[in-house]
Parts: structure tokens; sequence; C-alpha cells
């Protein structure tokens, strides 16, 4: 299957462009196809950095990048609730990590993961790092009469090009929230209690892309994150699924 643009979308995956040079920012065609099982796949998207940019250094060090599998940093009942990221891996430093089931009592559990970063010393000479886990659940909203969150398997890879990075994303078996056939990166659902017009229970981000302001050509990739009350309430803080950053100036 194609999408408008031409290109296969049957693999479930979203794919983003952070560009440095002296362009606006343009947004491509981008399309997300969702199943009935909640698979979800998708073209392209592209970014330019704006013309006040900083420009690479004469002499740039070399790319980085770094991967995990997930993290927590949440205020529950008052208490803090942290759980470093889950398999972490840097070009630089550990190259591969594997983790087994991580439970982060009462807000998440992740199932097995595991994180790999490289660098391209033959080639391109470019840096990337890919991570992929399964069976992440969040109950923490249930107290407050919110949806159980799930996702069966999720993944999200990076790499650097000559002008900034790329990367991919993707997701399979959402469950508590909706996902729509056609989804762009940075794709943001409120989730509300049973009184909705109470503040919103929590604000979920699928495929997040971060880039810096200005940008320089990197990027942060997050399958989901999870924000608790983003706008007041008895908790707080974020809950990270699939995490991997990529610099080409690093």
């Amino acid at each position: 299957m194609t999408d408008q643009c031409g290109r296969d979308v049957g693999h479930s995956v979203v794919m983003a462009q952070a560009i440095r040079n002296r362009f606006a920012v343009v947004a491509a065609c981008a399309l997300v196809v969702a199943s009935l099982t909640g698979t979800t796949s998708a073209a392209e998207t592209t970014g330019r950095a704006s013309e006040h940019a900083s420009q690479p250094p004469e002499s740039p060090a070399s790319p980085v990048s770094a991967a995990s599998v997930g993290s927590v940093d949440a205020v529950i009942d008052g208490q803090r609730v942290r759980q470093d990221p889950i398999a972490p891996c840097e070009v630089d430093g550990q190259r591969e990590a594997e983790s087994g089931a991580v439970s982060v009592d009462p807000v998440a559990g992740f199932g097995r993961g595991s994180s790999r970063c490289r660098m391209d010393t033959e080639g391109s000479g470019a840096a990337e790092a890919e991570t992929s886990g399964r069976a992440f659940t969040s109950r923490v909203l249930r107290r407050y009469g919110g949806p159980l969150l799930r996702v069966s398997s999720y993944s999200a890879s990076c790499r650097t090009v000559d002008r900034g990075s790329e990367g991919s994303v993707e997701l399979r078996g959402v469950r508590g929230i909706d996902v729509p056939s056609d989804i762009p990166s940075n794709h943001t659902v409120l989730i509300h209690g049973p009184d909705e017009s109470q503040p919103p229970l929590a604000r979920v981000t699928v495929n997040e892309m971060v880039t810096p302001s200005p940008p320089d050509g990197s990027m942060t990739l997050n399958a989901m994150r999870i924000e608790l009350f983003p706008e007041g309430g008895p908790d707080s803080g974020e809950i990270v699924v699939g995490s991997v950053s990529c610099d080409p100036f690093g």
C-alpha cells in the first residue's frame, strides 16, 4: 500500500527529519493509517531550520546519538516517583543495552526492551540510535476515572545526515486513546475524567518530535509522552515511552 506521495505505508512507520539550512520550517506530506488493531504507518515529514539558525562550526565535533526504552519522573500523592532511562545507550558510551520487565508503581509498567547506538565509521560517519519495547501499561489515571493506557509494542530510531537528523517511530496496539486514520507528528490527545468540565487528567503526545529553537540539526523522537494533569491537579510529571536522540554536530 502506498500513500498520496507514492511511498509505502504498510510498515507502521512515522518518519521525520530535522535539517539545518537557511530556509523556514516547512512541513511536507504526512500520512498515518491506523488499522483496527491499532497499527500505524506514515510517510515522511521534513523540517528546515529558520534563516537565523547558527551555522555549523568550522570543525564540527563527531555526531552523537542516544536512546532508551522509557523513563518516569512524577509526583504521585505527594511522593516523588522516578525511573531513570531504561536500557540507555550512547554512541560514545555503552552502545547496547537490554532490560527485562520494569514496574514503576503506581505509575507505569514496561515490558522487555532494548536499545542500540552505533557509529558508521567506514561509510557515511553517521551516528544512529534505536530502541524497542513491548507491553507498556499505565494505570495511574484509573484512580481518577481515566482509562488504562497500553501499547503492545513500540520502537523509535534516528540517524544523523549531512545537514541534520532523521528518524522514525512505530507504535502498535495503542489502547486507551483514539488514534485517527490521519495523524501528524506531535499528535496530541487530552484525556478527561468522567466530568469533562474539569481540567484534563493527562496530555498524551504520540510521535513526538522535539527540536531546539533555533534549530541546529539535532532532534529527539519520543514514541509517546504522557504528561499528568498538565493544567494542574493532584499529581504531576511525565512518562516517556521509547526515546531516541541524534545530533550531527555533537
